[in-house]
């Protein structure tokens, strides 16, 4: 967080100083946001039913069973179904801008941070399947996850624009984004025994013993957990704007681009805690390089408050639609808010 907030400071600091060398027309001011994200409800990395090998039973006791029984012996698990439920992450944030040039190119540089938190749960149907020759065991249970999220955003954003017309310009830039989560929570399974009293009756059987005791129903055993995360966002975009005059002091206008992004490949960390103790490894999990494309479009005005003096008010949204990574084309993230801020002419 602290490695965030000293990113944008710098970008602040860049945008406010640079400029001061620079022989030109230069505008700055503060820049107020309230953006919404919906990162933490794409489920199309996670929706599925595809069966894998192994998973929610005692590795050891299975490996020792299988060389036992042989390649005959299979496991699999199967998600039949998942559900999400989260809050959409909401960020106020603060910065600055500056923007110098001329009457025909102008150039802007902005930087804002901000803090905002959300609550993410998770529930899962699960089903395992024995299975031995001509017999098999079925198993079904849940698996749940939940936390509390403290998330840091900050954007650095860099344009060009040039004014073709009083009524039009065409503008191009880059833009990132780095979004820190950070939560506390707890994770918990429940599940039926029939996998595991099969696997002991086949056991005991093959070594001529008697299985020992059945295994009971598993109630929602949870345990605390705590998850953290960053993810980055690297974009190049390019389109037009156009002014429509309102009255003298105030002017509308519509900014429409298209962006090409990057969101390099990054990992989410979680702890499980016991008694107090961290329990048992780290679970790592690898989000794969995401290539997106999408429209990036502002409506606004800007009011003429004196000779030196503009407040600009603006909505804004970004669409980024995965080409490639984990997500699918439809399970598009929005990042959307509405922007103030005052320009001061120096």
């Amino acid at each position: 967080m602290r490695a965030a907030r000293s990113l944008c400071l710098a970008g602040s600091a860049i945008a406010l100083c640079l400029p001061a060398a620079a022989h030109a027309d230069v505008i700055v001011g503060p820049r107020l946001a309230y953006y919404f994200d919906n990162s933490n409800l794409r489920t199309s990395s996670i929706a599925g039913g595809v069966q894998e090998e192994g998973g929610a039973i005692d590795q050891a006791s299975f490996e020792f069973a299988q060389d036992l029984l042989g390649p005959d012996l299979q496991l699999t698990t199967q998600q039949e179904g998942i559900g999400v439920l989260a809050d959409q992450i909401a960020i106020p944030m603060v910065g600055a801008m500056v923007n110098f040039g001329d009457d025909r190119d102008r150039f802007t540089i902005s930087a804002l941070y901000g803090e905002g938190e959300g609550r993410f749960s998770q529930t899962q149907a699960i089903s395992r399947v024995l299975s031995f020759r001509e017999r098999q065991a079925v198993d079904f249970g849940v698996a749940t996850v939940g936390a509390d999220f403290d998330y840091t955003r900050i954007d650095i954003e860099a344009t060009w624009q040039r004014r073709t017309s009083e009524n039009f310009a065409i503008l191009a830039g880059f833009r990132y984004e780095r979004l820190e989560r950070s939560g506390t929570g707890e994770t918990g399974i429940g599940l039926t025994p029939n996998v595991d009293n099969f696997l002991d009756e086949l056991v005991s059987e093959e070594l001529g013993i008697n299985p020992g005791e059945p295994f009971e129903q598993r109630p929602l055993f949870k345990l605390p957990i705590a998850d953290t995360g960053t993810q980055e966002t690297f974009s190049a975009r390019a389109g037009v704007t156009a002014f429509v005059p309102i009255n003298e002091n105030a002017t509308a206008f519509f900014n429409g681009m298209v962006h090409t992004s990057l969101q390099p490949e990054f990992s989410t960390r979680t702890q499980f805690f016991l008694n107090g103790e961290v329990a048992g490894n780290d679970l790592v999990e690898d989000n794969a390089r995401e290539f997106s494309v999408g429209p990036d479009f502002a409506v606004g005005a800007q009011f003429v408050l004196s000779d030196s003096l503009a407040l600009d008010v603006r909505y804004r949204a970004n669409i980024f639609f995965p080409l490639s990574g984990d997500q699918s084309f439809s399970d598009a993230r929005v990042n959307h808010g509405v922007n103030v801020g005052l320009s001061l002419r120096l």
